[in-house]
């Protein structure tokens, strides 16, 4: 097999190079639709920078109030769906935004985060967070109700993994959340002629999520009743001092992205799934068990 044809872990075609000029290449899948770097860092390189670089350098991203609209959003939606609150899992928890919310709100939350700073953090403030990597995880099988993922799923090294064990601890008929970057609504920022200097403006970390590979990985992975569509963009951009070129460029797709949110949304449009962000609700069903022995083995 040569270095152009490395399999997609949908099983079904190779990820093939896709070039993005002077932004460099990615790799995508022509059936799933899925989206990766063409060259991967290692495990160790990958748990060094969250274990100990990336509260140093998000600190502020993570505790601030840039992102509580975000939360709010996403727990109202689970709210909707589970009006009794439960046991709730949030994996890259960070310092645990989204765990004190839902602990204002009579959820039992607990936290996961490879870094230790960031957990510390958390559990100065009262919150159940743990510095562990995601998987593996302590909790036993069907013990929790909710999982969510905000904006952590791109950045695993194996986030197939992370979805079969987020399936392994949600109880039957439980609930899994994610928020992910429109890897295909990125990668095209990237595309873009050098001189309009979209690529700094757009997200990309290890992998890039669409409509049609959350559509098609989540079902194989044992979920259903699945919902992907436009999320809402936070409040406000927590990243950089203002006056500099790429922080003007951001603030400029920040509002053109906030306002054509709230024109999508205003026509029922949020499942065409468009803009910079995704968000999907999805069901643990009963064929997960298939993909998690399948994972067990190394095959993916």
């Amino acid at each position: 097999m040569t270095d152009s044809l490395l399999p997609c872990p949908c099983g079904l075609a190779p990820l093939r190079p896709l070039k993005l000029g002077r932004a460099g290449t990615l790799r995508r899948c022509h059936r799933c639709g899925l989206l990766t770097r063409a060259q991967m860092p290692s495990d160790e390189d990958v748990t060094k920078l969250y274990r100990e670089d990336y509260w140093q350098q998000y600190r502020d991203e993570q505790v601030g109030a840039a992102r509580r609209n975000v939360h709010e959003h996403a727990l109202a939606w689970l709210e909707q769906v589970m009006p009794c609150p439960g046991a709730l899992v949030d994996v890259g928890c960070g310092g645990g935004a989204l765990l004190a919310l839902c602990r204002d709100r009579g959820w039992k939350g607990r936290g996961f985060d490879p870094s230790i700073q960031a957990a510390a953090y958390a559990r100065d403030r009262g919150l159940d967070v743990q510095a562990e990597m995601f998987p593996p995880c302590s909790l036993a099988d069907a013990t929790v109700d909710v999982v969510t993922f905000m904006n952590v799923l791109d950045h695993l090294v194996d986030p197939f993994a992370a979805l079969q064990e987020a399936w392994r601890v949600l109880r039957p008929g439980g609930l899994l959340y994610l928020r992910v970057p429109n890897g295909p609504f990125h990668a095209a920022l990237l595309a873009l002629p050098a001189v309009l200097r979209a690529d700094r403006l757009a997200v990309f970390h290890l992998y890039g999520f669409g409509k049609s590979s959350l559509l098609h990985h989540l079902p194989r992975l044992g979920f259903d009743e699945i919902i992907v569509r436009t999320a809402p963009p936070s409040q406000s951009d927590p990243y950089g001092p203002s006056g500099e070129e790429p922080e003007r460029g951001r603030s400029i797709l920040k509002g053109i992205d906030q306002a054509g949110f709230h024109l999508l949304q205003g026509l029922g449009l949020t499942r065409q799934a468009w803009g910079p962000s995704l968000e999907a609700l999805a069901r643990k069903g009963s064929s997960g068990a298939k993909a998690i022995e399948a994972g067990r083995q190394g095959l993916r």
